[in-house]
């Protein structure tokens, strides 16, 4: 009986602890995502603000994207209707924080050549989705990415990931 006594302080005590430090369970510092076919991994379901998201490419064959939205405040739609939604609607309930493309099996980085990571500020709901099509051609965009294609890369007309599963979505806590 004393044993669990001690036990339950022991755990008090570490709760107390864990209260008084801020230990809301919200990802801090640099969170790592994981693209694979066709989902993430790694993301958390709360991130305090200023937090880095990374990307990585686990798969052999397909080119992954992480773009990083946040949604209006208030839309409480879940997330498969809003991608159901026509283009100009959608895009009027999200804002673009950034996009991480990563070819098979490497590391993301921005495409417009301006870092590997993107962070997030504000609070609120957040969702990252790749639009990636299936089948796209890595040298394709690799080549984009280079900046040796002039325009948009032609990376075909497969159904793009997000339609296969590869989305998620994450509160930034406020």
């Amino acid at each position: 009986m004393k044993r669990m006594n001690v036990s339950l302080s022991v755990v008090a005590l570490g709760m107390a602890i864990v209260t008084a430090c801020g230990g809301s369970g919200a990802a801090e510092g640099t969170i790592e995502i994981t693209g694979e076919d066709y989902s993430f991994a790694g993301v958390p379901e709360l991130v305090a603000p200023g937090a880095e998201l990374t990307f990585t490419n686990a798969s052999a064959v397909e080119v992954h994207e992480i773009v990083v939205l946040k949604i209006a405040d208030g839309e409480e739609r879940p997330l498969d209707e809003l991608l159901a939604l026509p283009e100009a609607e959608s895009d009027a309930l999200v804002e673009s924080q950034g996009v991480l493309i990563a070819l098979p099996e490497a590391d993301g980085a921005n495409p417009e050549g301006s870092g590997n990571s993107i962070e997030v500020t504000e609070p609120g709901r957040y969702a990252v989705v790749c639009f990636i099509p299936q089948g796209a051609d890595p040298a394709v965009v690799e080549e984009a990415m280079a900046g040796e294609a002039e325009g948009p890369p032609d990376m075909g007309d497969g159904t793009p990931h997000a339609f296969l599963g590869m989305v998620g979505e994450f509160e930034v806590e406020g």
